[in-house]
């Protein structure tokens, strides 16, 4: 298990590349500053906080991942960027319509 552990570890930290998207992680000033620490199953979800549950993500698919919780379609997003594009989008269209719906019966969001 050690191993495991240890070579979860060393791949996010050498990670150059969204896991999702594919996109170039920028490196600026001794860091990765486009660089988040994304959980394959979300904390929010049960996940827990172990090098196995951790990919490098972008800033902006780690927030329109969420706390989304589908792992199982992974290897479909990686390094697809058409694909990623598409659900990025599908997404969005997702939140404004919730949002729309929110707002109409005076929920929070």
């Amino acid at each position: 298990m050690g191993e495991v552990k240890s070579f979860c570890a060393r791949s996010y930290l050498a990670a150059k590349l969204c896991t999702y998207c594919g996109k170039r992680l920028s490196f600026f000033g001794g860091r990765y500053d486009s660089k988040v620490k994304d959980y394959i199953v979300p904390l929010s979800r049960g996940g827990e906080d172990l090098p196995e549950n951790v990919v490098a993500s972008c800033k902006e698919c780690h927030v329109l991942k969420g706390d989304y919780l589908n792992y199982s379609l992974l290897p479909l997003f990686l390094n697809r960027p058409r694909l990623v594009a598409d659900i990025r989008r599908y997404l969005r269209e997702v939140r404004q319509v919730v949002g729309i719906r929110a707002s109409m019966m005076d929920l929070p969001r």
